[in-house]
C-alpha cells in the first residue's frame, strides 16, 4: 500500500477536477523535482482519469495514454502504473510493436503505456488491419476522446514524432477538418494540410 505525499495528492486532485469540469481539449503542466515521486503521480492520475465520469455518468475519456520519449519503456514507470490495477484488459504495456499499439488504440484500452517512437508507424498498421478485415481504411482512428500524459513533456512535445502522435489521435475528425479546409482553399495537397493541422493541435494558447 502506497500513500501519496501532499504534493502528489494535490496534483492528482487538481487535474482530475479540471478534467471533470472542462472536459477534453485542454493542456496542463505538472512540475516535479527529481526524486519527488513523478512515476506514482502519473500512475494515480492515469487510473483516476480512466474511471472519470461526467454528470451524465458517461466516461470522459475513452483511453488514457501514458507516453514516454525513451526508446524502451521506462521500467519503473510501467511497473508503477501496472501495479495499481491487476484486472485483465485495463492496463496494456506496449512492449512489442506498433501493431500492438494500433490494436490497443482501436479497442480503446482504458490505460495504454507506450513510447513516443511507435506513433509514426501506427497509421500504416491501422491501414493494414483494415485491409485484413476487407474494409477500406484511412489510417486514422474513429474519433476518440483521449487523455495523454507525457512523461518528460519538455523533450516530447516538438518534432515530427509528436506530430505523428497528434495525427493518429486526431482521428477521422481531424482528417475531415483538413478536407474541408483544403476544399475552401482550393488545394489538392490534403496530406500536407492534415499534418500541418496535427502539428499545432493541442498547443497551449
Amino acid at each position: 500500500m502506497i500513500f501519496p505525499r501532499y504534493h502528489q495528492l494535490q496534483a492528482v486532485r487538481i487535474l482530475v477536477e479540471a478534467a471533470r469540469r472542462e472536459g477534453v481539449g485542454h493542456n496542463y503542466l505538472v512540475e516535479h523535482s527529481a526524486g519527488s515521486g513523478k512515476s506514482n503521480t502519473i500512475g494515480w492520475l492515469a487510473h483516476r482519469l480512466a474511471s472519470l465520469h461526467n454528470a451524465n455518468n458517461e466516461r470522459i475519456f475513452d483511453s488514457v495514454i501514458v507516453v514516454t520519449d525513451r526508446v524502451v519503456l521506462d521500467q519503473q514507470l510501467q511497473d508503477t502504473i501496472y501495479q495499481f490495477e491487476h484486472k485483465r484488459g485495463v492496463v496494456q504495456k506496449i512492449e512489442e510493436s506498433s501493431r500492438q499499439l494500433a490494436e490497443a488504440l482501436e479497442n480503446a484500452v482504458p490505460v495504454i503505456i507506450t513510447t513516443l517512437q511507435k506513433f509514426p508507424f501506427v497509421s500504416r498498421q491501422l491501414l493494414k488491419m483494415a485491409e485484413e478485415r476487407g474494409t477500406n481504411g484511412t489510417g486514422t482512428l474513429s474519433t476518440r476522446r483521449c487523455a495523454v500524459i507525457i512523461d518528460e513533456a519538455h523533450s516530447s512535445q516538438g518534432g515530427e514524432t509528436a506530430t505523428d502522435l497528434k495525427e493518429v489521435l486526431g482521428g477521422e475528425e481531424l482528417r475531415q477538418a483538413a478536407k474541408k479546409q483544403a476544399e475552401e482553399e482550393g488545394t489538392t495537397d490534403m496530406e500536407e494540410l492534415f499534418r500541418s493541422m496535427a502539428s499545432v493541435a493541442g498547443r497551449p494558447t
